[in-house]
């Protein structure tokens, strides 16, 4: 069955489990302040989101006939942004249509402070080293195969919350795959596989699974000039092989 984000965000309220001593009951609208103590059902429960298992920290368990998960693990698995609010106190969501519309979660609007974007949340700092959580500002190091690696972003957000970078460093030049698990808020560089050097830019199909490199050279008049495509293939085992390679007259 196919859920929406705006209706998962509605139905999370029903789900939520918070460690700050703030329970509601399941037949209160209104939420306690005061600590309680509670029988809850511990079963093993898993969490799996299209078809994949998550990991989680916190184990979720039942209570009264409903399940209690922590709300940040049900929020980054579907990619909804979310914060904690200590003055009122509440968990705050943001769908992609208000993160798209609202000036404060703009990183898909190519905004000053977050002008390279991953997907809704997430975004590259400047000089390519690092993501950003634009909604909490958090930010996760971009590991790479030397220090002294030049990153370079080659796609945004793909399948499986991955992305392409292109690192350039004394061995020679390389495609980088990144995951990122919005669970554990983590970053982890999956391969590298090495390439021709790159002379140009290179971007990343998802529908077609290629890296196209578009070769520059400066003309007689210091413009840059198309002078050849190379495209490469990514096979689902993370196998990179060039396709094609065209020259331009």
């Amino acid at each position: 069955m196919h859920i929406s984000k705006r209706v998962l965000i509605g139905s999370l309220a029903g789900a939520l489990l918070f460690t700050g001593g703030m329970l509601a009951g399941s037949n209160s609208a209104v939420a306690k302040k005061a600590a309680e103590s509670i029988r809850v059902n511990f079963a093993n429960i898993k969490l799996i989101a299209n078809g994949k298992e998550i990991q989680n920290k916190a184990e979720p368990f039942t209570y009264n006939g409903n399940v209690y998960v922590p709300a940040a693990t049900i929020a980054n698995m579907f990619g909804i942004a979310q914060t904690w609010d200590n003055s009122t106190p509440a968990v705050r969501f943001e769908s992609a249509d208000r993160v798209a519309s609202a000036p404060q979660y703009a990183g898909m609007q190519g905004q000053q402070n977050y002008p390279h974007p991953l997907d809704y949340v997430y975004a590259l700092r400047p000089k390519f080293e690092k993501v950003v959580n634009i909604v909490n500002n958090k930010e996760l190091v971009i590991p790479k195969m030397e220090n002294d690696g030049t990153l370079t972003p080659i796609s945004r957000m793909v399948h499986a919350d991955m992305f392409y970078m292109l690192e350039t460093n004394s061995q020679g030049t390389f495609i980088n795959g990144y995951q990122i698990d919005k669970v554990k808020i983590e970053i982890s560089k999956l391969f590298s596989r090495k390439i021709e050097p790159v002379t140009g830019s290179l971007s990343f199909n998802e529908e077609t699974r290629e890296f196209t490199e578009k070769m520059l050279n400066l003309d007689s008049n210091n413009n840059l000039k198309l002078v050849g495509i190379k495209i490469y293939g990514i096979s689902d085992e993370n196998v990179i092989t060039k396709k094609h390679e065209l020259l331009t007259q």
